[in-house]
């Protein structure tokens, strides 16, 4: 897509990215509603968190995290055509329920997100498929989980989508213990990665983190 044939086909006001997000959530979810989270002032009004926006959906005894603010969510005609929206990637993460939440929605998923979010806006240092990283103590700060890294796949559902900002690939979180994370501390190959992902997928499918 040209910039005249984007300018042509969407208006300044509209939110392109957000739309194509929201268009592969229903493809998925289809009537199912999510719960949506922004913060107070979005990012191009000068907010200070990266995310605008995180989708919650209750799935199976889950729920299901989808990120918005990785990519490029607005109209925006430079970047159109592009390879990749902005980073390229949204974050996403399935989580089971705590009791003790009584039923409150996982929030400190959200900041983790706006962490990570904040991390790669920085750096310039993005993620992608088959990445790991150590979080420095458990992934919930008031909790006494083991699960204390997260590595990076392709979300088997969301899986990738064409923008006009360009691809954008929706990356799961998924939650590693400390034996994962040591194992691939020593041997950080893509090889073993894969392998420790694979361990995980046979006995949780979904890559439900639990804590």
């Amino acid at each position: 897509m040209n910039i005249e044939e984007y300018k042509e086909q969407y208006k300044k006001d509209q939110a392109v990215g957000a739309l194509s997000i929201e268009k592969r959530l229903k493809q998925v979810y289809g009537n199912l509603e999510p719960r949506f989270y922004s913060p107070q002032v979005m990012s191009f009004q000068g907010g200070e968190e990266p995310i605008d926006g995180v989708a919650v959906f209750d799935v199976n005894g889950y729920h299901h995290l989808v990120s918005y603010g990785m990519s490029h969510l607005y109209y925006s005609e430079e970047s159109a055509g592009a390879e990749f929206s902005k980073w390229g990637f949204e974050f996403s993460f399935r989580v089971k329920p705590v009791k003790e939440d009584e039923g409150e929605d996982p929030f400190w998923v959200i900041q983790l997100m706006n962490n990570l979010g904040r991390f790669v806006n920085e750096t310039k240092v993005w993620f992608e498929e088959y990445q790991f990283l150590p979080l420095g103590g458990p992934i919930r700060a008031d909790s006494d989980t083991d699960i204390v890294g997260i590595a990076f796949v392709k979300d088997d559902d969301l899986d990738e989508i064409d923008t006009p900002h360009g691809k954008v690939i929706f990356l799961q979180m998924v939650g590693l213990n400390s034996e994962q994370l040591k194992r691939l501390e020593n041997n950080s190959t893509k090889e073993e990665i894969m392998t420790v992902l694979n361990e995980i997928k046979s006995v949780n499918p979904k890559f439900v983190t639990e804590l």
